[in-house]
């Protein structure tokens, strides 16, 4: 059962890759973004994150907060995503306790929904990151969750394929941007 609009978002207190205590509790009063990955080496997984960068001080500089789950141990974020210096939270979650807290789903017929988009394909795939790396389960599906203030979901994204996240246009609509 997804979650929808409207909703409180499950709190969560837990680590992330460094040791650091994240509560989402205290990102209280402001706009967050919590997204889920895959594994730390998936190809469409670091094309997204580079995306993010690259509009990052944009959403930062509009009040946005981010917070990243990763189905994989924290070495292996450390090892592949965490060598673009995310300045954002990078929580490893190999039981995946908080993809099932927000009902984050897998899907082989999604899996293979991606080849749908063959542009897509291609980008991942042109970077430096081995999809045969994987710590992580290959079906595993995406999904963006844009909170309010009072950390009601304002929109919950679920990913239709492995490389389908929210688009940009939603997080600045979210923010005031369009």
């Amino acid at each position: 059962m997804e979650l929808n609009k409207g909703l409180q978002a499950p709190l969560f207190v837990t680590k992330d890759v460094f040791g650091n205590t994240v509560d989402l509790n205290t990102y209280r009063g402001q706009k967050v973004m919590v997204s889920f990955y895959r594994f730390a080496s998936c190809p469409f997984c670091n094309l997204r994150i580079q995306r993010i960068l690259g509009n990052y001080s944009k959403f930062e500089e509009q009040g946005l907060r981010m917070i990243s789950f990763w189905q994989s141990p924290a070495n292996s974020i450390l090892e592949h995503v965490g060598q673009q210096h995310l300045p954002f939270p990078m929580i490893p979650d190999p039981e995946k306790n908080f993809y099932r807290l927000y009902h984050v789903e897998n899907s082989w017929i999604g899996a293979l929904k991606v080849m749908r988009e063959p542009g897509l394909v291609m980008k991942a795939l042109k970077g430096r990151f081995n999809p045969l790396e994987a710590d992580g389960d290959m079906n595993q599906l995406p999904a963006d969750f844009l909170l309010n203030p009072d950390l009601t979901i304002h929109t919950a994204y679920y990913g239709e394929h492995i490389g389908d996240h929210i688009e940009f246009a939603e997080i600045e609509r979210f923010l005031g941007i369009l």
